[in-house]
């Protein structure tokens, strides 16, 4: 205390030290403000504030002189926090500035003295507005069988979509280079498709194979976007052959395929999501044909579905779009993975959908759709792929996104837990740099490898230190998540999946080890011991993506601290 109270006058400075009427049991505050009345520090030490009004000295705005006390205090060991004084403002703010829609699209350029994100776009080609950002082409389409909107739109997402929509619907920076994998024609013209791909679908997947193993070895994309679906229901009990051609594409090339959930059929759209979370309930019990289309029950990529934009007076934000379907897909699993801003299916009189992009002529348009909320998680993977040092595993780039992903607001009541993972998957991820630069108080931890049968990953590790309470409890909040690689069999149906694989955080106890997480969609009601089908429906065991979590808190977690193990 003595040094404390020294210290203050070392400095120097005319300043006032008045203790804050807090009562006698709270933790003491001090305020500290300088000033200009030259009869140095005046310190107020005992609590015993006055009523008397004082003439305040004026304010001293040197800044080192601040720097300087800033110092004393930080390095003082009495000092637990310091805080700036805050700001006293009316409680209703002027109005906002309604968003705007944009009148022009400008597309940055790209600086070849650098690199960028890269992603390759499956789709019908793009248009000549996106030429800077367009690194290389496999184009097998003639023009006139090409149709350049939709790919183009998806485009100018990944390149420009921060600065036409904002940060809050396209938190990645602008820019990325694309490679434009022209292989599907027009739709709307008769006969394309089969001038093309005369055995089907099955010749389809075969050029999609060759294109993206060339963009692969070429350019070392591993990210890709396919906003494209089959006008065929995800079966609960059917590996579709789609899928495992798609599987199969990415574990060949180590990448990963994003893949849009499907769009409801007009007749069929939802009511647009309610603020009750007992409407929203009876809106998706009514609702009908918004099931998943294949290939989104992919195994091996990662499905989006589409939530609201922000700031569209049409529709709540962030919560689960009227158009974009649902899960489950197949029961060993979470379906759709993630899912990110799509557009609002009810239009606006002014900002219509509230997405917007570029035509192929370069103008301004909106637009909605699963298709065009794909594009921005697979940017955010494609900007994790580049920031990170060396080449990662498809499964850690899945495995940050899913980790870091939350369920949007309008999904996290009580109410709609059983189903929000139907609608929006483990959520929407935040930016890469937030994924990759965590924030002080927390810390990721990635362990890449393969194991064989038998085999199991030990980490052990103290749980640290300032987050052990009293008498050694445990404190804080823990996460795991799991994405695997099992080997896959479709002859076997539902039971396609052939190794389980699961993850534990386990707590050294006298008598062995107790494991210390929950999975993520557990059931409250649920007792201690739980048959097959729970186990598959809620502890999602046989799901190659496993996410287990638990919040630790001082008043209902009595068990010890010690050491801790990360078992897979």
């Amino acid at each position: 205390m003595e040094s404390f109270v020294n210290g203050f006058n070392r400095l120097g400075y005319s300043m006032s030290v008045e203790r804050l009427p807090m009562g006698r049991d709270k933790l003491p505050m001090l305020a500290v403000r300088l000033d200009q009345a030259g009869d140095g520090a005046v310190l107020r030490l005992t609590g015993t504030a006055t009523k008397e009004r004082r003439d305040l000295a004026p304010f001293d705005p040197d800044v080192q002189r601040h720097g300087k006390l800033l110092d004393f205090l930080d390095k003082h060991p009495l000092v637990k926090r310091i805080e700036l004084p805050g700001i006293v403002v009316r409680s209703a703010r002027p109005p906002a500035p309604a968003r705007v829609r944009p009148d022009s699209a400008v597309m940055p350029v790209r600086d070849s003295r650098r690199s960028h994100p890269r992603l390759g776009i499956i789709d019908g080609g793009l248009s000549p507005a996106l030429a800077d950002w367009v690194i290389d082409r496999w184009d097998v389409l003639a023009d006139e069988d090409m149709d350049l909107s939709h790919g183009t739109f998806i485009g100018g997402l990944a390149v420009a979509g921060s600065t036409l929509n904002g940060a809050a619907a396209c938190p990645e920076a602008d820019g990325a280079e694309l490679v434009d994998l022209a292989i599907f024609p027009n739709e709307g013209k008769a006969g394309a498709f089969a001038s093309y791909y005369s055995g089907g679908l099955p010749h389809f997947f075969d050029e999609m194979d060759a294109a993206v193993a060339d963009a692969r070895a070429r350019h070392g994309v591993r990210v890709f976007n396919m906003s494209l679906n089959i006008l065929q229901a995800a079966a609960p009990d059917r590996y579709s052959p789609h899928a495992v051609r798609l599987d199969r594409l990415a574990e060949e090339n180590n990448a990963v395929v994003f893949v849009s959930a499907g769009n409801i059929q007009p007749q069929d759209l939802r009511a647009e999501w309610p603020v009750d979370a007992t409407a929203a309930l009876a809106n998706l019990a009514l609702a009908r044909n918004d099931g998943l289309l294949t290939p989104a029950e992919s195994a091996r990529n990662v499905a989006v579905a589409a939530v609201n934009p922000p700031d569209h007076t049409g529709c709540l934000p962030f919560a689960p779009t009227r158009f974009s379907r649902r899960g489950p897909g197949l029961r060993s699993g979470v379906k759709p993975d993630l899912a990110h801003v799509g557009g609002a299916g009810t239009l606006h009189p002014t900002l219509g959908h509230g997405l917007f992009s570029i035509l192929p002529d370069g103008t301004v348009t909106d637009g909605c759709g699963t298709s065009y909320a794909s594009p921005l998680v697979a940017k955010t993977a494609a900007a994790l792929d580049h920031a990170i040092e060396g080449e990662v595993s498809r499964e850690t780039l899945i495995g940050l996104l899913v980790h870091h992903a939350a369920i949007p607001e309008p999904l996290r009541s009580k109410e709609l837990g059983a189903v929000a993972r139907h609608l929006v998957g483990f959520g929407m991820p935040p930016s890469a740099e937030r994924i990759l630069e965590t924030g002080d108080h927390s810390i990721t931890l990635v362990f890449a490898s393969r194991i064989g049968h038998g085999q199991q990953i030990n980490f052990r590790f103290p749980w640290p230190a300032s987050l052990v309470g009293p008498g050694g409890k445990c404190l804080g909040r823990a996460k795991l998540t799991l994405v695997t690689t099992p080997p896959l069999d479709a002859r076997f149906g539902s039971e396609f999946v052939r190794i389980n694989i699961d993850a534990a955080l386990q707590q050294e106890q006298a008598k062995g080890w107790k494991g210390r997480l929950d999975p993520l969609y557990l059931p409250s009601s649920r007792g201690a011991h739980a048959v097959e089908a729970e186990r598959i429906e809620h502890d999602l065991k046989w799901s190659p993506v496993k996410v287990y979590g638990k919040t630790f808190r001082r008043a209902s977690d009595h068990h010890r601290t010690g050491a801790c193990s990360l078992n897979i």
